[in-house]
């Protein structure tokens, strides 16, 4: 971990939240893995944060269940089981095909016409294979949507797994042609979408979300019997 991906920049109060989204981006792209040890010492001297923001930061990332609280080791990044990853894809199925469909019956040719401008933006980052510009820009398609249908009970249960799912994200376009595969089956998604199809854009994306289920799995399997014993 180099000091320059974490490093702060901004001044009080902004601090704070500055270290708390660096720290998450970090988690959630593979620059610590799970299991690995959150030593506070260390972190307020690459961040150039006090302690006391350290601690408020590691908080807010138990909150979202990055990070663990062992006994006598302190805060590690989570270690994510087979059970917790069907599930959280299982709940992501069903929440993004019900917004999906809500998106593509209520929204605007203008809210229409700016999904397919994150998507293209998408498409590209995608041919460069840029880790962090592709969670970034997914979470955008998303949230597009998500502030287009203002559906508040989906809203909420997708902000309190969105972290996690993130982090599934890597995982899953990390296997060998996933990211190919992937850039096919949401370019069915916007096509349905455009073309007022909300059966199409629903069905569309559960199999999108389902297929990076099952590569975010074997991705989990081949680390796991990677690990020494």
């Amino acid at each position: 971990m180099t000091t320059n991906v974490l490093r702060i920049t901004e001044h009080p109060p902004l601090r704070r939240d500055q270290a708390f989204e660096r720290l998450r981006d970090a988690i959630i792209t593979g620059h610590f893995t799970p299991g690995e040890r959150l030593i506070e010492r260390d972190l307020c001297e690459k961040m150039g944060v006090s302690r006391t923001s350290i601690r408020e930061v590691l908080r807010r990332l138990e909150a979202e269940r990055l990070i663990e609280v062992e006994p006598r080791r302190g805060p590690v990044v989570a270690r994510v089981t087979r059970k917790q990853v069907a599930e959280i894809y299982e709940v992501r199925a069903l929440l993004e095909a019900a917004l999906v469909r809500r998106f593509t019956q209520k929204a605007s040719e203008e809210d229409v016409a700016t999904l397919r401008g994150i998507y293209e933006d998408l498409r590209v980052v995608r041919e460069t294979e840029n880790v962090p510009g592709i969670v970034d820009l997914t979470r955008r398609f998303t949230d597009h949507m998500m502030k287009v249908v203002d559906h508040e009970l989906i809203g909420d249960i997708h902000q309190k797994l969105i972290a996690r799912i993130s982090v599934l994200r890597v995982l899953a376009i990390s296997l060998p042609g996933r990211l190919e595969e992937s850039a096919r089956e949401l370019a069915i998604v916007m096509d349905a979408i455009e073309r007022r199809d909300a059966d199409l854009a629903a069905q569309s994306l559960t199999t999108y979300v389902l297929n990076a289920a099952e590569a975010a799995l074997k991705r989990l399997d081949a680390s796991e019997h990677a690990e020494p014993r």
